[in-house]
């Protein structure tokens, strides 16, 4: 595996794969001359161990490999949980006839290109892919102070407006979401949240058990009644669900959504491992919000649950600072409730990094 830098430097990251050499060289010539950084692979096993350690900004990926082909990739990477399921992910194939459109777009793929290789094409489509991920990016970003109100309307299953821009927005957000509407019904579930859905079926039960238990007072369906019952800025609360026989859990954070009146109430829930909480970088909150250092690490608390108290342990500073921050942070991203914050937090460009 080599690695090769354009001269810019800030360029999108490109992962090729592609065990004919000789081909693979030249892919990664044209991509390098078009400005792209690009690495490299020559098998499915080494494309994925460089997607864990890199995740690059789009794959292009040959189908026919040995071992791990590209089916196969493209499936444990739709799998993941975290920050690697939203990848665009081009298929590069000698025989892309209809059967083989229909299995790759079943398991995810955006596109395919074919061999021979059209370059002109090839880099039309990788140019379109990733400007549609930067498009939809500044959508959140020019959306941000209004997340709640987007969240809420997509909640509403009888909201009239075209909700198509926000649902693929959340669909690349890396973060496990699900929207909850009236009567506690699921009304929408993103692309992360369904891959930890497909993999702990304990999950799914309990999201198919919340409205049949409307009104418990225990297990997840009961916390998601507290979710809905919180007043003010006590509106997010956070639930553990073991999944397995090891007690590995998943983290849940649920934020109540309300209008100015509190006549529409909806929730979201976040989800993550407990190994990988929704843990933000301060650096992309510093450059997207303006926050100072400090602002940083407190709105990061604030995203994966901690409370004030134990953010002011953990930096060694008093909760009368850590007040002080939140109030700064509350008027540099205007908002004005904790689940406001959280959710603007966890649906911004930051959650795609």
């Amino acid at each position: 595996m080599t690695a090769q830098t354009a001269s810019m430097g800030n360029s999108a990251l490109i992962l090729c794969v592609e065990d004919e050499e000789v081909l693979r060289r030249d892919i990664v010539e044209e991509l390098c001359e078009a400005g792209y950084r690009v690495i490299e692979a020559a098998t499915g096993e080494e494309a994925l161990a460089q997607c864990l350690a890199t995740r690059p900004d789009l794959v292009l990926c040959d189908i026919s490999m040995p071992g791990m082909n590209g089916y196969d990739v493209l499936r444990e990477l739709r799998q993941q949980p975290g920050q690697l399921v939203d990848i665009p992910f081009l298929f590069l194939s000698a025989l892309a006839d209809r059967q083989q459109v229909v299995e790759g777009k079943l398991l995810g793929a955006d596109d395919y290109l074919t061999k021979p290789v059209d370059f002109d094409l090839l880099l039309a489509t990788v140019h379109t892919r990733l400007r549609q991920i930067a498009r939809l990016r500044d959508q959140i970003r020019l959306s941000g102070g209004d997340i709640e109100a987007q969240l809420r309307a997509l909640s509403d299953p009888h909201h009239s407006s075209n909700n198509a821009g926000i649902t693929a927005i959340l669909n690349l957000i890396s973060t496990a979401i699900v929207l909850v509407g009236s009567g506690r019904k699921i009304s929408f579930i993103n692309r992360a949240a369904q891959g930890l859905i497909e993999r702990y079926q304990v999950l799914g039960t309990a999201f198919g058990n919340c409205t049949a238990q409307s009104g418990s007072s225990t297990g997840f369906a009961g916390w998601l009644e507290q979710v809905f019952g919180k007043d003010g800025d006590h509106s997010v609360s956070f639930f553990s669900l073991y999944v397995d026989e090891q007690d590995h859990e998943l983290k849940i954070v649920g934020c109540r959504l309300e209008d100015e009146s509190a006549a529409s109430l909806g929730a979201v829930l976040f989800i993550a491992p407990s190994g990988k909480p929704s843990e933000l970088s301060p650096e992309p909150l510093q450059a997207m919000f303006g926050f100072t250092p400090t602002e940083s690490l407190i709105a990061a608390g604030l995203a994966k649950g901690e409370k004030p108290a134990e953010i002011a342990a953990s930096l060694h500073i008093t909760q009368t600072t850590v007040a002080f921050h939140i109030r700064n942070i509350f008027q540099k991203t205007g908002v004005s409730r904790q689940a406001s914050l959280v959710a603007l937090l966890l649906t911004s460009p930051a959650g795609l990094l």
